[in-house]
């Protein structure tokens, strides 16, 4: 059901994992008109890194038409588990194993890639993540941060592509420093994005599709809510229209007026005989209140 609504909206989804049950998402993908990119989990437990790397090549091999990118390993260096070398060596195991023309790399954020730049020698891209908010970066100057930090990866490693493998903005959570999160501020940093990614080409991923609750857990309240969509899949704003983050207002509104004029009409029925200006100015002091 999720693959179907996402079918609406994207082209591809990007995984992380092949386990548990995400190996069968590449079918599932395909008849809903989706290519995958698919992510194969990376850390420092071994055992489970060679679990991944069997299935996902198994995976990729039966679904050589679905599969358009692969991803090994998840900033598995940024959280020290793996270094550049060990994750370059999946790389290349992985490389060696599916057709050639299926394009191999991994995904970090944008400062890991600077400062191990031999990361780059066994990826096929550079797949950087741009996530303002985690850096403290108000909504407002976002796009600016975007084209920096893009500008900065690509100038580094000119020769090969750079994708965005997450972009994105929480609806909900703690504000970190200029960063506020809310369903006004996620859709207007998205709205912003894909503007700026159409006119500048950009090759990128949203994160992330839906809501996931359980990662509250490990990253906050705020890592439940990056998603374009609710946990229970309905939509959390609009990609026109007027932005807030109190999507109540026009029912206070009605009610704010309401009590306004029963308030009025109390206050002019007991209010002694006056001039007219006398009741505009009354009429003024009441509505300022």
């Amino acid at each position: 059901e999720d693959l179907e609504q996402l079918g609406k909206v994207a082209d591809r989804v990007r995984t992380y994992a092949v386990d548990p049950g995400l190996d069968l998402v590449p079918s599932l993908a395909n008849k809903n008109g989706l290519k995958v990119s698919l992510g194969l989990w990376l850390s420092d437990v071994v055992e489970l890194n060679e679990k991944q790397i069997k299935r996902g090549i198994e995976v990729i091999k039966q679904n050589p038409d679905v599969i358009d990118r692969v991803f090994v390993g998840n900033e598995a260096v940024l959280r020290g588990e793996l270094t550049a070398l060990e994750v370059g060596e999946y790389i290349m195991r992985v490389k060696k194993a599916i057709p050639k023309n299926i394009p191999v790399g991994t995904a970090d954020v944008w400062s890991v890639w600077l400062k191990y730049p031999e990361l780059a020698k066994y990826s096929d891209f550079i797949g950087i993540h741009l996530l303002p908010y985690w850096e403290g970066i108000k909504a407002q100057d976002s796009m600016a941060y975007i084209e920096n930090r893009f500008a900065m990866v690509k100038k580094s490693f000119p020769k090969k592509p750079v994708v965005i493998a997450e972009a994105g903005w929480p609806s909900e959570g703690r504000v970190k420093r200029g960063s506020v999160p809310s369903p006004a501020m996620q859709a207007y940093f998205l709205r912003h994005f894909l503007t700026l990614a159409e006119a500048e080409s950009y090759d990128y991923y949203i994160i992330e599709a839906f809501d996931q609750p359980w990662k509250a857990e490990q990253e906050g309240a705020v890592g439940a809510f990056w998603g374009l969509f609710d946990a229970e899949g309905q939509p959390k704003f609009g990609f026109t229209g007027q932005l807030s983050s109190f999507n109540q207002w026009k029912d206070y509104a009605v009610v704010a007026v309401f009590l306004t004029l029963l308030f009025s009409s109390i206050v002019f029925a007991l209010l002694p005989l006056v001039s007219v200006r006398g009741y505009i100015l009354v009429g003024v002091v009441i509505n300022l209140t």
